[in-house]
C-alpha cells in the first residue's frame, strides 16, 4: 500500500495499482486498484475510485468502489457514493446520495 504522508499536498490525478492511504491532502482524482483509506485529518478533494473505501478525514467528491465504502465517526464526506456495501457511524457528517443495494428493518 502506498502513503500520502501527513505533511505531503498533491494537486493533481493520483493513479496506480495496489491501494493506497492518504494521511495528507490530495487534490484531485484517484483511481487505484486496491483498497483506499482517508485517514483521520487527511482530504481528498475530488472522485475516488477503487476496491473499497474507508474515510476517517474528509472526501469532498464521487466514490465509486467493487467493495464496502465504510464512514467512520468524525468523518465529513459530501458526494455520490456507490458501493458493494456503506456503512456510516454515528458522528459522521455526511451529504451524499447512495447507490448500494440494503435492506430496511421495518420490525424494530
Amino acid at each position: 500500500m502506498s502513503v500520502v504522508g501527513a505533511s505531503t499536498q498533491i494537486a493533481g490525478r493520483v493513479g496506480g495499482e495496489g491501494g493506497l492511504r492518504v494521511e495528507g491532502r490530495v487534490g484531485g482524482d484517484v483511481d487505484v486498484s486496491g483498497p483506499i483509506e482517508i485517514a483521520a485529518g487527511a482530504a481528498i478533494e475530488g472522485d475516488v475510485s477503487g476496491g473499497s473505501l474507508e474515510i476517517s478525514g474528509k472526501l469532498a467528491g464521487d466514490a465509486s468502489c467493487r467493495g464496502p465504502i465504510a464512514i467512520r465517526a468524525g468523518a465529513e464526506v459530501r458526494g455520490d457514493l456507490k458501493g458493494s456495501s456503506v456503512s456510516i457511524e454515528p458522528g459522521a457528517r455526511i451529504d451524499v446520495r447512495l447507490d448500494t443495494d440494503f435492506k430496511l428493518d421495518f420490525e424494530r
